[in-house]
């Protein structure tokens, strides 16, 4: 599965099989639980009714569309998603909510008052087609729209990192940076998601933005292998570059590292059955787990303070948008 050109991607057909396998084997089955604070942060600056109806457009397993479904309680909220497993997994996940596949749903008369997608826009095969089919699912008036997606803002520290390759940023494929998930066809700006939806007489409401400094550094030293993939210099652009993408791996393996007791011993912990190689895993981490706990807590916290402080600035490498219809 995951040998798929990211070419293929754009065909309809082949791009509905590349997810489908991906749903089977268990893919964006979780949230952490700071996507839920950001979200409940978000949601409560929007300004919406107090009822309606919420569709999670790209809904996967069903588990941002209960989130959604907590923080907006008194609303209704669906999913649908291009994935038949997708669907099929949410919906014995979450059996309260109504879960439809994306020909159904586009075939019912139903109308919503918001469209919620969460890391959808950078995966589809035709942009604005999405686009055009989320309007035609909400109301004529009242209505709104909330992307959240990666997006392409100079002075983010993952921009920062592909400017020192000379494949950071691959225009030829939509902007996309070196390091993202083969799903991924695209790195859209607050501007260019702005023109999509202009023409359909959305205009950007609010707009938020995450992951500017302490929030890549918290999400790209959960995993050693993340950090070695980021800061290769095998591409740097001239010596200097290098030199700096060296810099940034001893600093980012340092603190991944650290971290890595403090992140292995809660997810053995939770699971609910154990191999001989877990233990000698828990053996080998628990002694290391008090120290390795405050750090992995501090940059959780940088993290989420980050977002507090930084939320409006444009500089970071994820992006909240909200369009309301005119």
């Amino acid at each position: 599965m995951e040998d798929t050109n990211t070419s293929d991607l754009y065909d309809q057909s082949k791009s509905k099989t590349f997810y489908e396998n991906r749903y089977i084997s268990g893919y964006m089955e979780t949230w952490p639980i700071e996507r839920e604070e950001r979200l409940l942060d978000v949601i409560a600056h929007l300004d919406l009714p107090v009822t309606g109806k919420a569709l999670d457009f790209g809904c996967g397993n069903g588990v941002g569309t209960d989130t959604l479904r907590r923080i907006l309680p008194s609303w209704t909220v669906y999913g649908t998603d291009i994935s038949e497993t997708a669907i099929s997994n949410a919906s014995v996940r979450y059996p309260s909510i109504t879960f439809f596949n994306l020909e159904d749903i586009q075939s019912s008369p139903m109308k919503f008052d918001l469209i919620f997608s969460n890391h959808l826009l950078e995966h589809v095969y035709d942009l604005e087609a999405v686009v055009e089919t989320m309007n035609l699912q909400l109301r004529d008036h009242g209505v709104s729209m909330l992307h959240v997606l990666p997006c392409r803002s100079p002075g983010s520290y993952e921009h920062s990192i592909c400017q020192l390759r000379s494949d950071g940023i691959a225009k030829e494929r939509g902007n996309r940076y070196f390091f993202e998930d083969q799903g991924h066809l695209r790195r859209l700006s607050t501007d260019d998601l702005s023109d999509i939806c202009h023409p359909l007489g959305f205009h950007l409401s609010k707009e938020f933005y995450s992951y500017h400094y302490f929030g890549s550094i918290d999400w790209i030293t959960t995993s050693v292998k993340t950090v070695l993939t980021i800061t290769d210099g095998k591409t740097a652009i001239d010596f200097r570059a290098k030199r700096e993408l060296i810099k940034q791996r001893l600093i980012l393996l340092s603190i991944a590292l650290l971290r890595t007791p403090a992140i292995i011993v809660p997810m053995v912990l939770r699971r609910s059955s154990r191999k001989l190689k877990h233990y000698i895993v828990l053996i080998l981490s628990i002694p290391l787990y008090v120290f390795s706990l405050p750090v992995h807590l501090f940059f959780k916290w940088r993290a989420k303070a980050e977002w507090a402080s930084n939320k409006y600035d444009r500089t970071g490498s994820e992006m909240w948008l909200h369009f309301r219809r005119i």
